[in-house]
């Protein structure tokens, strides 16, 4: 079977004959690529290219490349100005000006692609207007005939998965007013906050019924929750039941439905499986997060496909060799036999991991990676 089989047999729960491995290293390489410091028989290498010859499955992930639809305001002006690491963004409307500021990280500003927002365009009631007008004029625009040539160029050797968007409160959370300040919208003027989450849920369904002219088989919904910012409360409130909606048009079309789910979600895990989610990707266990795997196996138990399960902190000189082994083992012991699993690194190979670790994870796999997984440590 190909990369590509193999993932999407495992997203459908289907039999394979040796577990997927689709994973992104986009970070580590960027990074690396920029400093002069690749690996030398991979100096000249695209990171495409290095996938291939590792014999990594490749993931073209929507949130950074391209997609099947854009989105565009009409009648809003749009200014874009960079300086000493910070993207200031402005959205003129004729009912003001809203202004976002992003950061990045000295660390990070040599291999990824978005800064952290410090400040989000929603400043007060002041500016519910302007953002009312800024979502009711966008228009999503079918892009499918271009995202072909995207899933065309990565073939069998692994996934493209586009990116529909976070699910519409949780834009605001994280791109229009910030956690906190969502919160408080929504406690003293819910009428206006529930109109916004109205226009940006029908832009949401205009993009999902895109899907089915989309190539890709797998479409990302959604990303980033955590138990602690996103409790079980609001998940079941403001996120399910889109989920369900999602689930539906989705299956309606032949695709499969997708999270990005790097967050700390423990708590979340039931809900997960019961709001109609198919497979979450980069998931990222303990020690980055509280998540276990034997307990996500236990969960999810032949209804969600588990993508990811290496922490990639454990690709860094935060483990000794020895425990990098150990983690290893003890995850495919986890996971075994293997059904609904696609190894992956959570979120991704970061830009201080060690390249021998990687190397070591694919000769892990090749290894102990043929299906059904053996319980067991195995030398």
């Amino acid at each position: 079977m190909t990369h590509k089989q193999r993932a999407l047999a495992a997203m459908r729960g289907r039999p394979v004959d040796h577990v997927p491995f689709i994973a992104r290293m986009e970070l580590w390489y960027n990074y690396n690529r920029n400093a002069g410091t690749l690996p030398a028989r991979f100096r000249h290498a695209t990171l495409w290219e290095l996938q291939r010859e590792l014999d990594v499955g490749i993931f073209g992930f929507g949130v950074w490349e391209a997609s099947y639809f854009r989105l565009e305001y009409r009648g809003v002006e749009l200014e874009t100005e960079h300086e000493d690491g910070i993207t200031t963004t402005r959205y003129v409307t004729p009912y003001g000006t809203l202004a976002s500021r992003d950061r990045m990280a000295d660390e990070l500003k040599e291999a990824a692609g978005t800064g952290a927002r410090v400040e989000y365009p929603f400043r007060g009631a002041q500016d519910f207007d302007a953002l009312q007008y800024l979502f009711d004029h966008a228009v999503v625009v079918d892009d499918a005939e271009a995202y072909c040539r995207f899933v065309d160029s990565i073939g069998e050797d692994g996934i493209a998965l586009p990116f529909t968007g976070t699910l519409p409160a949780h834009q605001l959370m994280l791109s229009w007013m910030g956690y906190e300040g969502f919160y408080y919208a929504m406690a003293d003027h819910p009428a206006r906050v529930e109109r916004l989450i109205g226009a940006l849920t029908e832009r949401q369904r205009e993009i999902l019924a895109l899907a089915r002219r989309c190539p890709a088989d797998a479409i990302e919904v959604g990303a980033n929750y955590d138990e602690h910012i996103t409790p079980p409360p609001v998940f079941a409130s403001l996120f399910a039941p889109f989920y369900r909606e999602a689930r539906a048009t989705l299956e309606a079309a032949g695709k499969i439905l997708v999270i990005h789910g790097d967050g700390d979600m423990d708590g979340l895990l039931p809900m997960l499986r019961d709001c109609g989610i198919q497979v979450v990707e980069a998931l990222t266990p303990a020690p980055m997060t509280g998540i276990r795997m034997r307990r996500v196996r236990q969960e999810w138990e032949g209804a969600v496909t588990l993508w990811g399960g290496l922490a990639s902190v454990a690709l860094t000189r935060a483990f000794t060799e020895e425990e990098f082994e150990a983690y290893l083992e003890d995850l495919f012991d986890a996971v075994a036999p293997g059904d609904r699993f696609i190894l992956g690194f959570g979120d991704n190979v970061p830009t201080d991991a060690l390249f021998h670790r990687v190397e070591k994870t694919v000769d892990f796999w090749k290894r102990r990676g043929r299906y059904p997984l053996r319980k067991g440590r195995t030398t």
